[in-house]
């Protein structure tokens, strides 16, 4: 809950008159909450504002004791965290250097485009597992084999997180074209960095630099953007960040990819894959979209899912199998490569 002060508050969601739900799940604007059972109301802030008859408590119903429960709550790069642990540790410290690499992309600044919730029949570890490593690429996404090496992926972890940056804007070396400024790559990359393909004349190593200065010199301004803060291979390559234990980024420099892997809260073999699309316009007037909420099924191959596009639903196609095929009494353990 935003406070008065401009900071945010959290809180259980429970009066704690009778142990109602104060809220239903969502988001929206509100100077109060009120019980729907007894008419007790809260502030923002948690305290207690009114208990109904209060009188009538024979214990009385002292506001220093009966305001709602707090929650540790922090905020980073525009992001609020939660978390429900009384003795956890400050954010700063749980994130260790991760604002350090991060800070210069300026999350702060990014808008959301496209905000996708989906049930996945997986636990929601196997959905982490499947978006940290690139070694799945050649099987899942053999697709985009003309537009990132899969093999040249450098990994990086440090303590609880972890890095990986996957060079995009150029051939696999699986792929035939590996070397080449292929059609994909024209179209696609050189195209969206408002450059004309048809005017390119450099090779493959030439291509990412183009790219960047592009970004950088012509389309930064125009986004009201500054990315002087970032190298060239940030403002071209996906530099994939897992933030322990659930949340993944994937980042272009423009634009990123939020991933939150969510437990579901009775079944383990279910769970909830948030998708955040988001796009660096400090300046534009877009306002936030509606999230929508999808049920994984064989048909979602079909959809296009926010900026994920088929990619994402290539990954959810296999999620449900992955998660079944470790149940089987064939599977006798995980088999691990370096």
């Amino acid at each position: 809950v935003r406070q008065a002060d401009g900071g945010i508050a959290a809180f259980h969601n429970v009066c704690t008159h009778r142990g109602n739900r104060l809220v239903e799940p969502g988001r929206g604007r509100a100077g109060s909450f009120t019980c729907l059972f007894h008419a007790w109301r809260f502030g923002v802030d948690g305290s207690l504002e009114r208990a109904v008859d209060a009188e009538t408590f024979s214990q009385g119903c002292p506001s220093d004791e009966l305001g709602l429960c707090p929650v540790h709550c922090d905020q980073w790069a525009g992001f609020v965290f939660i978390n429900l642990d009384p003795d956890a540790e400050t954010l700063e410290s749980y994130l260790e250097n991760i604002p350090e690499h991060l800070d210069p992309y300026h999350f702060e600044e990014m808008k959301i485009l496209n905000e996708y919730t989906i049930e996945v029949p997986c636990n929601w570890k196997t959905s982490m597992d499947a978006f940290h490593e690139s070694y799945h690429i050649m099987g899942t996404h053999p697709d985009t084999l003309d537009i990132n090496d899969d093999v040249n992926c450098a990994y990086d972890c440090f303590g609880r997180h972890s890095r990986m940056i996957l060079q995009l804007a150029v051939a696999s070396p699986r792929h035939p074209e590996h070397g080449k400024v292929n059609e994909t790559i024209r179209e696609h990359f050189l195209t969206t960095a408002g450059i004309d393909p048809a005017t390119f004349t450099g090779g493959a190593l030439d291509v990412r630099p183009a790219i960047a200065k592009a970004v950088r010199e012509i389309q930064g301004p125009a986004m009201g953007a500054d990315f002087s803060e970032l190298n060239d291979a940030q403002l071209v390559d996906d530099f994939h960040y897992s933030i322990f234990p659930n949340i993944t980024f994937n980042i272009f420099g423009r634009s990123a990819w939020l991933f939150r892997h969510r437990p579901h809260p009775t079944d383990p073999d279910r769970m909830f894959f948030d998708f955040y699309n988001l796009v660096r316009l400090p300046n534009a007037d877009i306002p936030r979209p509606e999230p929508e909420f999808h049920v994984a099924s064989d048909d979602l191959l079909l959809q296009t899912v926010g900026g994920g596009g088929e990619l994402l639903a290539q990954d959810t196609y296999n999620l449900p199998r992955i998660q079944n095929g470790m149940h089987s009494a064939g599977f006798t353990g995980l088999h691990l490569g370096n």
